[in-house]
């Protein structure tokens, strides 16, 4: 394999002087070694680029003004963390139940969202709920009683613990994103 010298070395027209020379060597060779540097330090910068890396998670997470308000101070392992950086940026704009389930997805709960209609004449059946009211404007996330974020190889730190349980941050996403008018609730264990 050769080195970034030696191809910038044959790079060199050619000429009276030798492409081993002492000084020209050493500028060669310095060259070579910045430029081995800067082509690291590209991938890095590539791999940024990609929040679900896990590389750059500091600058993401400021970026995105993360943690959420209602998990400052709530411990979040690499993985909860990567998929709330991955969650933000995918919930620009939504209010479709498709949204709010794919949004859930992407920070790691499996949803499914039962809505409230009020009981109409001809339609409504013995038994039904009147959901009179309010109901017509709520809405309800069902999500299993525990979540478990396991932490994966590659992207989990030392410290970090083998596995986050809880549903904190599906609720604040979710509350945070909800239409303005709406009543949201959880339901867990459906």
């Amino acid at each position: 394999m050769t080195t970034l010298a030696d191809q910038l070395r044959l790079l060199l027209p050619p000429g009276a002087y030798s492409a081993k020379a002492k000084h020209l060597s050493a500028v060669i060779e310095a060259e070579g070694a910045a430029l081995a540097v800067a082509e690291q330090l590209a991938g890095q910068v590539y791999q940024t680029i990609f929040p679900d890396s896990g590389m750059g998670l500091a600058d993401w997470e400021r970026v995105l003004a993360l943690p959420d308000p209602c998990l400052v101070g709530v411990s979040q392992s690499v993985r909860q963390r990567i998929n709330a950086v991955v969650s933000k940026r995918r919930s620009m704009a939504g209010q479709s139940r498709a949204y709010f389930i794919g949004l859930a997805k992407s920070l790691g709960y499996d949803i499914s969202i039962t809505i409230f209609r009020p009981a109409r004449a001809g339609l409504a059946r013995a038994g039904d709920p009147i959901n009179g009211g309010d109901w017509n404007f709520t809405w309800r996330v069902n999500a299993p009683a525990v979540t478990v974020t396991p932490a994966v190889a590659g992207i989990a730190v030392a410290g970090d613990p083998l596995a986050a349980w809880g549903n904190k941050a599906l609720e604040c996403r979710l509350t945070q994103l909800k239409p303005a008018e709406s009543i949201l609730l959880f339901g867990y264990g459906a």
